[in-house]
């Protein structure tokens, strides 16, 4: 047994000594294929190790490596190589630059082109950079991260709150841009439509030249988004899975029960009278009772609403998908189940999500049939509305319920705001339940070479059952003993039918494409509702109309659209040097009358890729430059369906007539005219004109695209104001106001590598925008959109721009108020406003155009890199804007409001401890009426977000198939981790009183097999 075992010892020697023999220096050189020149940082690597070097400045490398060893060579905007060794100690390799970015395939209206081709303004999302961001609604994911798409989020669950707008404002009507799945255009929520995991990929269509071929459509912007396919000859299996946990992080603080008696207190000693409240006495100090109502029911509290309406919610979301592709067909199915309890109590979107793909191929794939299905059944439980208000305005004195478990309620000198707290418990079952089936059928032929027949049938049907269910209620001494339920169940039916021949060719140097059809869509809607009253059981399983003993009311409506189109488009490009682009629509919509029922839609646009040219094709560091100009036309049809008619309803309170004389019976109902129709009514039409550079440098490392563009809208529409003397149906639709709306837009990305294993991403996003009104019907010019009614108008101003007082600070001195100004009731520490028309007198004429909160910049920051195994990504998101801050109303004046009030009056101006404050004196009467709207609630609402990060491990290939995993990566990812920001109010990014965006930490794991 020993000689056995020394036996083996000797061969397992041998076997080293000759494997030690194989193992030596190789060294090497790498250049590019095309200019012969020396590489520097690239990673070369022996393959099935973590042996490596990157190369120098000359290119060169040493590595150490077996005679037969295999080496992976790997450069940024060049494609990898796997080089044997041969028995070689020195190797020469050349690598050829990876054209991919250019060649890249983009999908834009009713067909696809090459990127490199594409002369419009088209913006691409990378997927990679989201795919870990867990939400209900994948364009909340895309908040600057793109030039020229802003999102503005809220944080309501399911991200149904998620609005989008391309190119800043449009129009004064709907700016929703359109969205086309899979070739199917909506207009419909996208959280409702299909779940971010099924995403491939998404085209933001932003200028005329791309967008117009959607023709009346496309005045806001067209979103392309096409969903996972299977790739040929791939079979697989994914599971994804994603647990996270939101916490509320922008609150206000607000005074506690004693700090709101304290400010009470000086606020009339400063008013030199004595204070006396109803609740904390007349004494030196405030003194806080024991109960708050006569009857003492109520024990005084100390209450942070704050703390009873907000909560820590979770979001689960798991995705599972098959998908399977061969040289005939594919298909894949995916299920998706996602919940999101919302940071408000009892709010939560809950959606189930199936989708599936499938294409096959006949008579050597000539002809392909497929269809993409998504069916969704949704459930929303939402929050009573205004009760984030409610969080700052309701007073601390007042406790959530009194001494026998009844609701507390304000009582006298409290305020008259009702208990959140109720609110949200008896209307927490109140529901919205809802089913869509949404999808294509697609038929495509190819009869000859080249030529392409597709006809597609899409379809989005949409059931929808509410029910809303308002309870008795007493809280303190108010009570309301009728209840009522209100039951609403909708379906609305869309479909479109298209048709389309694409042909391409190439000449020579000659290459173009053509493109030619027609579409034809309806939109029908009908909603059925409910409502009754006195229920003797309240309990849930009664909440249904029969359950109701009292009046009962019922009502059921409809409406209809429809829309042909017919559109062509045709691509030229020279030596895929000098391209050219033209598309032209016909629209004809029953939303306008006969007079105007048919509208075309033009666009240009060319392209010069001056990288081609000979005087460049030396240039070592340039790797693409392209020059880009589009022109063109886009409509907008978003109105009352039917402002072409003249409109009558039934009203026995407005059109009800006591025929027989006074009170001699039942007066008999009447009908009054609501509307006046219009026949002339016509299209918005939004006329751009585009700008756009291209660029890619060093090896596509460093890439650069440019965009300036002029938007005028023109004709827009609207329901003017109109004279008393008219009288009922004065409300008219008329083409009535013009806007511009003009910026410049950048994204630069720069991509690297340093060493062998690491490898980073830093992408900088920005976008400058300026809008303003330029023209208004002379009898609303001075009433319409904000002005004075006398001779302001605002015809040069922003839309949504503010008109008020401008201020000067406040008055801290006696030489400050002998300013020679009529300010009624100014004084020590109170505002000081401007005398704009220099008479001398502060009154509505002093009034003046303040500003807007529309952004003057926006953008993004996104840095992603790897090491081995590793991946992170950190994402910052900013914008520059003024803001108004409504809650100052609540924070800064305690004269205003009985309720409560912010922490800020513990600092308000006095001449002994304050004197440098901003804040205005405390005071119990308005003599100053600083309520009005002035530059006072005008703040600097610009920000920069931590808004993403993530890190995240991927388990090695070697292991991972040792346990039959193709794929398995984990990661940890946090939202809204911390703002900069000069905004007083709740959250910058989201203005007003929002539904409140949570911070949220997230563990994520994809599996794939």
């Amino acid at each position: 047994m020993k000689r056995f075992l020394h036996l083996v010892l000797i061969l397992f020697c041998m076997a080293q000594a000759v494997k030690g023999q194989d193992v030596g220096e190789i060294t090497g050189q790498v250049v590019s294929a095309d200019k012969n020149e020396p590489l520097i940082g690239v990673s070369v690597v022996v393959k099935g190790t973590t042996t490596g070097a990157a190369t120098d400045a000359d290119g060169r490398f040493t590595v150490r490596a077996a005679s037969n060893s295999i080496l992976v060579v790997t450069y940024i905007g060049f494609l990898s190589q796997e080089v044997p060794v041969n028995g070689r100690s020195n190797v020469q390799i050349s690598l050829q630059t990876d054209a991919k970015a250019l060649e890249e395939v983009v999908v834009t209206g009713y067909t696809s082109e090459k990127k490199a081709d594409i002369t419009g303004a088209v913006s691409v999302v990378k997927m990679k950079d989201i795919t870990s961001i867990p939400t209900g609604n994948v364009m909340s994911s895309l908040q600057g991260r793109l030039p020229g798409v802003t999102v503005v989020n809220d944080g309501t669950p399911g991200g149904v709150g998620t609005g989008v707008s391309i190119r800043g404002i449009t129009t004064i009507n709907n700016s929703t841009p359109l969205y086309v799945v899979d070739g199917v255009q909506t207009r419909a929520n996208v959280a409702t439509l299909l779940n971010a995991n099924d995403v491939e990929s998404i085209q933001v269509l932003k200028d005329a030249a791309s967008a117009s071929i959607y023709g009346t459509q496309a005045a806001n912007g067209v979103i392309i988004i096409t969903t996972k396919k299977a790739k040929q000859g791939e079979i697989k299996v994914d599971f994804d899975a994603q647990l996270s946990a939101q916490y509320f992080h922008t609150g206000i603080k607000m005074l506690n029960a004693q700090q709101w008696g304290d400010v009470y207190w000086k606020a009339y000693q400063n008013d030199g009278v004595q204070p006396r409240h109803d609740q904390y006495g007349s004494g030196p100090t405030p003194v806080i009772p024991e109960f708050i109502d006569l009857n003492k029911t109520i024990r005084a509290g100390n209450t942070n609403w704050a703390d009873e309406v907000y909560k820590t919610a979770l979001l689960q979301n798991y995705n599972v998908s098959v998908s399977k592709g061969s040289e005939n067909g594919s298909a894949s199915l995916s299920f998706n189940y996602f919940d999101q309890d919302g940071l408000i109590k009892y709010t939560n979107f809950n959606r189930y999500n199936v989708r599936l793909n499938s294409d096959y191929g006949f008579f050597k794939n000539r002809l392909r049939i497929g269809e993409n299905v998504n069916v969704s059944r949704w459930t929303e439980k939402f929050k009573p509305g205004g009760v984030e208000e409610l969080v700052i305005a309701q007073h601390p004195l007042i406790p959530v319920y009194d001494i026998n478990g009844g609701y507390a309620g304000p009582t006298q000198g409290l305020g008259d705001k009702p208990n959140p707290i109720r609110l949200l418990n008896q209307q927490r079952e109140n529901r919205s339940n809802q089913w869509r089936i949404f999808g294509n059928l697609f038929a495509e032929l190819e009869p000859i070479k080249n030529l392409r027949l597709r006809t597609n049938l899409g379809l989005n049907y949409n059931n929808s059952f509410a029910s809303n269910f308002e309870p008795r209620w007493r809280e303190g001494d108010r009570t309301v003993d009728l209840n009522i339920l209100n039951v609403t169940n909708g379906n609305n039916l869309e479909y479109i039918f298209t048709n389309t021949a694409n042909y391409t060719a190439q000449l020579g140097e000659h290459s173009f494409s053509a493109l030619a059809g027609m579409e034809a869509k309806e939109y029908t809607s009908e909603e059925l509702f409910g409502r009754r009253v006195n229920f003797l059981i309240e309990d849930i399983d009664y909440r249904y109309l029969n359950g109701g003993s009292g009046a009962q009311l019922n009502g059921n409506s409809a409406s209809r659209t429809a829309m042909v189109s017919y559109f062509g488009k045709v691509n030229y490009a020279f030596m895929d040097r000098y391209l050219l682009s033209g598309t032209v629509r016909q629209d004809a919509s029953s939303r306008f009358g006969k007079n105007n029922n048919e509208a075309v839609f033009p666009a240009v646009s060319a392209g010069w890729r001056i990288s081609e040219e000979s005087f460049l094709k030396d240039v070592s560091i340039l790797t693409d430059l392209k020059l880009r100009a589009s022109w063109g036309k886009t409509g907008n049809d978003l109105m009352d369906n039917e402002a072409t008619y003249t409109k009558y309803g039934i009203n026995l309170n407005t059109a009800g007539y006591d025929l027989g004389g006074v009170n001699q019976g039942v007066i008999p109902t009447g009908i009054v005219k609501i509307r006046s129709g219009n026949q002339n009514i016509k299209w918005e039409v939004t006329t751009q004109t585009n700008f756009g550079v291209d660029l890619a440098m060093l090896n596509n490392r460093l890439n650069v695209t440019l965009d300036y563009f002029n938007k005028d809208t023109e004709d827009m529409l609207i329901d003017r104001p109109y004279i008393a003397i008219i009288g009922e149906g004065g409300y008219m639709a008329y083409n009535g106001a013009s806007m511009n709306n003009k910026g410049f837009e950048s994204i630069i990305n720069w991509r690297s590598s340093i060493g062998s294993d690491f490898n980073y991403d830093i992408t900088l996003t920005g976008s400058v925008y300026k809008n303003r009104i330029t023209s208004l019907p002379e009898d609303i010019l001075y009433t319409w959109g904000g002005g004075n009614g006398l001779d302001q108008s605002i015809v040069g101003q922003p839309i949504g721009s503010w008109m008020g007082y401008k201020t000067n600070g406040l008055y801290r001195t006696e030489a400050d108020l002998n300013d020679e100004i009529d300010q009624p009731g100014k004084g020590l520490g109170r505002i000081r406003y401007v005398d704009i028309n220099g008479d001398k007198v502060i009154d509505n004429k002093d009034r003046t155009w303040l500003g807007t909160d529309l952004p003057k910049f926006t953008g993004g920051l996104n840095l992603g890199m790897n090491y081995k195994s590793f991946d992170a990504s950190i994402f910052f998101t900013g914008m520059v804007r003024d803001a108004w801050n409504n809650a100052r109303f609540y924070t800064d004046f305690f004269q205003l409001w009985t309720g409560n009030h912010g922490t800020r009056l513990l600092d308000a101006w006095n001449p002994e401890e304050n004197f440098d404050s901003d804040i205005p004196a405390l005071t119990a009467v308005n003599l100053n009426d600083e309520g009005r709207g002035s530059e006072y609630f005008i703040e600097n609402g610009s920000y920069l977000k931590l808004k993403n990060l993530v890190v995240g491990y991927t388990l090695p290939a070697t292991i991972s198939g040792k346990i039959r995993v193709k794929t398995l990566r984990a990661y940890l990812q946090a939202q809204d981790l911390f703002t900069l920001t000069k905004y007083t109010g709740a959250d910058p990014e989201t203005l007003g009183y929002p539904y409140p965006i949570p911070r949220t930490v997230t563990f994520g794991v994809n599996v794939g097999f």
